[in-house]
């Protein structure tokens, strides 16, 4: 599986029961092509990150599909670097 980075641009006025709906639709909508590791949110910026391992970046497509709340900016293949590298 590779690791793939996806940037979501956030609404202006979404209420905390839309974001809460897609993010359960999302998560329904999980194979095991596609898992949804983690998220971050970047205020300023109103973005959103989110980690995604998948077979390739059409199986995140599939799973996102329908979900326009948070319309995809980009999907970026990622290489996970482990700090452990850094320790001496």
């Amino acid at each position: 599986m590779t690791r793939f980075i996806v940037a979501h641009r956030l609404p202006d006025m979404a209420t905390q029961d839309q974001v809460l709906a897609v993010g359960r639709a999302t998560l329904a909508r999980l194979s095991d092509q596609a898992r949804w590791l983690r998220s971050w949110v970047i205020p300023a910026d109103n973005r959103f990150l989110c980690e995604w391992e998948a077979s390739d970046e059409e199986a995140i497509w599939a799973a996102l599909e329908g979900m326009d709340l948070f319309p995809v900016e980009a999907i970026h293949l990622a290489e996970p670097i482990d700090l452990a590298w850094f320790v001496v």
